[in-house]
């Protein structure tokens, strides 16, 4: 039994969604809130792509039209939203790591004396999901706008009366 093209992305949205989660719940969660909003946004951005892949990857099994046009739509509509998900993961992991790094107060302090190996290292993998959410999210993008190339190739001819 094989997966078909619209399984596979459905499998990567949904395997994308739980690692947003993990990461938001988890391994983004360093310093305390007051002290971050880079890290709550970082959080906020994690869990609403979650949301999104979940509903989108649930999509397929859930919903099925046999129109041409209102399938293709979906997929403009998903190609647009797979977009704006990898463009504010990427926005939401650049000032998090920016945020987290403590450029500033590595001159001058150990850093091993105010967070403990935990939390280095929940830095460290929180970056590494978010990357690797950014990299599933993009290789989603191009299933999908493989799919657009060849079903606008595959478009059937309307006949005008």
């Amino acid at each position: 039994m094989t997966l078909s093209r619209k399984e596979i992305l459905a499998v990567l949205l949904l395997f994308s969604a739980m690692l947003n989660v993990l990461n938001a719940s988890y391994f983004a969660n360093i310093v305390h809130f007051h002290a971050s909003y880079e890290q709550v946004a970082h959080q906020v951005v994690c869990v609403s792509n979650a949301y999104i892949c979940v509903i989108y990857a649930l999509s397929t099994w859930m919903y099925h039209s046999n129109y041409y046009r209102s399938r293709q739509e979906m997929r403009y509509v998903l190609a647009t939203m797979l977009g704006f998900m990898i463009v504010s993961a990427g926005v939401s992991t650049f000032f998090f790591q920016k945020k987290i790094s403590y450029d500033r107060l590595t001159v001058c302090t150990d850093l091993r004396l105010l967070f403990t190996s935990m939390a280095v290292v929940g830095r460290t993998i929180s970056l590494i999901l978010s990357i690797f959410c950014i990299v599933i999210l993009l290789l989603a993008l191009v299933l999908v706008i493989v799919k657009i190339t060849k079903s606008k190739r595959k478009q059937p001819k309307v006949v005008e009366v």
